[in-house]
């Protein structure tokens, strides 16, 4: 690895003291201070601003009014501001102190859970406090893998990896990650991702639909894995309680036709968790580009302005199309 620059041990520095010192923080400051940093870093990110406001209007039309959508993207930047917080907090959690700061929902489904032994796979979306979900699922079923995030500077890498697996989680590399979790998951493990992490379509993604007509370029990877090895897809997310807690929902694993399609399978996955942002929009990221891509035929007028054609997606969107009228024949 090449000699960190300057600059990259400034940043390793500097991260490093506010992980520090949010580690010493009581945990009740830590919702008041994301609600002055997130409402700071969405007046200071123009160009999240405009990206946030575009998935606005792209996903929910005129549904809310211009005012509205600018309070669910500040609303927004809080959020996330809230769940880097708490990651930073993450190593004094424990199971003593997790029981006091979380409520989990759903653990009423043993197919799933440690106790019954089945691998599973954990599905959830950029939304809320979706580090926590992680984290505490070392304590509400058993230690799993995080495969870990490449960063341009590999020195907060590191940071990363210590925080994700602060709970006892096992952090490996995303080269060669496929072939880890495949056997992981037949040898019973579990272990949690995200589904809505919009991909090239070179890179084995396959098409779904969002909001009621945006296609999207997913990862498939769960649905890949579930079907190689028969685990268990269970769809979960989190939502913040008023008294400063958080509650983890884990739903039913997903049931899916014999020889579903992956693309089919992410879009039940897609289909479960949907409603969520629905019914509370400010908690996903809105400042991320979902939709990178856009179809070069019929109206593509909802689609925001970051959105590009582009023939591989065109293919892709094609062979979707096909697979689906295949199957309906």
């Amino acid at each position: 690895m090449a000699e960190p620059t300057f600059q990259q041990r400034l940043e390793y520095y500097g991260l490093s003291a506010v992980v520090w010192l949010v580690g010493r923080l009581p945990y009740g400051a830590l919702r008041r201070l994301a609600a002055v940093v997130g409402s700071i870093a969405y007046h200071a990110d123009k160009r999240g601003r405009q990206v946030a406001r575009a998935n606005l209007d792209a996903a929910f039309g005129d549904k809310y009014t211009p005012k509205e959508k600018a309070r669910i993207a500040e609303r927004s930047y809080q959020t996330f501001a809230r769940t880097m917080l708490e990651l930073f907090w993450a190593p004094n959690l424990s199971p003593e102190r997790f029981q006091q700061l979380a409520v989990v929902e759903g653990l009423d489904h043993p197919s799933g859970h440690k106790e019954i032994g089945k691998p599973v796979i954990y599905l959830c979306l950029h939304y809320s406090n979706f580090e926590w979900m992680s984290l505490i699922s070392a304590y509400i079923v058993e230690p799993g893998l995080v495969i870990t995030q490449k960063f341009r500077n590999p020195l907060l890498g590191a940071i990363f990896d210590r925080l994700r697996s602060s709970t006892g989680h096992q952090i490996f590399p995303q080269e060669r990650a496929m072939i880890r979790m495949l056997k992981h998951l037949k040898s019973g493990g579990k272990f949690s991702m995200l589904n809505d992490l919009n991909i090239d379509p070179d890179e084995a993604g396959v098409i779904i639909e969002t909001f009621g007509g945006l296609k999207l370029c997913a990862t498939q990877m769960h649905a890949a894995l579930a079907m190689r090895t028969g685990a268990l897809i269970m769809p979960v997310e989190c939502h913040p309680m008023p008294d400063g807690r958080v509650r983890m929902h884990i739903h039913p694993p997903l049931e899916y036709p014999e020889g579903a399609t992956a693309a089919e399978v992410t879009q039940l996955c897609w289909n479960v968790l949907e409603p969520s942002i629905h019914a509370e929009p400010h908690l996903w990221l809105w400042a991320y580009k979902h939709w990178r891509f856009k179809p070069s035929q019929g109206d593509t007028s909802r689609y925001p302005f970051y959105s590009n054609v582009a023939k591989r997606f065109d293919k892709l969107l094609r062979e979707t199309e096909k697979a689906k009228k295949d199957r309906a024949a």
